[in-house]
């Protein structure tokens, strides 16, 4: 074996036995001895390292990194790995009954419910023709970006067709109280 990966042939080893028998021994109380007299002769600077914002740094990360836990095999029972959890442990393996089931409102009401179909009522030329002109002229002002050449024209005329969309569409508006049956009509339908 190498004594510290030194590839020196043994003359010229310091202190090296040539059958590595008391020399070994010897070699490594010489490596205290080197490593204390480096320690001392270099302590101001070894302080001012052991102070350092990077040292400080680095210990806090080490303090860290030894309070995490880190998970073993040890950690893990027999079944983690396995299907042998035992059954009706999941949200979806209630049977008791909900206020949200449907057969239990069914029964409480009884079978007479029926959904509401409104009727939406005749729609009037007009303003399906103001709503024709608002899209139409939101549609073509953004189409008209993509024709550079013809931005100008198209971007007024389309323009112009969505204003007066809009407008028709403000002016024929009727308004909340204009719907009301009477005075007690809060405009909610059911």
């Amino acid at each position: 074996m190498t004594d510290l990966n030194n590839s020196n042939a043994d003359e010229e080893r310091p202190n090296a036995a040539p059958n590595g028998g008391e020399g070994a021994s010897s070699n490594a109380d010489d490596l205290d001895a080197a490593w204390a007299e480096f320690a001392s002769s270099h302590a101001d600077d070894l302080q001012a390292v052991e102070h350092s914002r990077s040292a400080k740094r680095f210990e806090k990360h080490a303090q860290r990194r030894e309070k995490e836990a880190l998970l073993s095999i040890q950690d893990l029972d027999q079944g983690t790995f396995t299907d042998d959890t035992p059954q009706g442990r999941g949200p979806r393996d209630f049977t008791g009954s909900s206020w949200l089931d449907t057969d239990s409102v069914m029964d409480r009401y009884g079978d007479d419910f029926t959904p509401p179909n409104p009727s939406i009522g005749h729609v009037k030329i007009s303003k399906l023709v103001f709503w024709v002109l608002l899209i139409a002229g939101v549609a073509g002002i953004i189409a008209s970006a993509f024709m550079p050449a013809l931005t100008g024209i198209l971007g007024s005329i389309f323009g112009v067709c969505a204003l007066i969309g809009a407008a028709g569409l403000i002016v024929q508006h009727k308004g909340h109280t204009q719907t009301r049956r009477d005075v007690f009509d809060d405009g909610a339908r059911v």
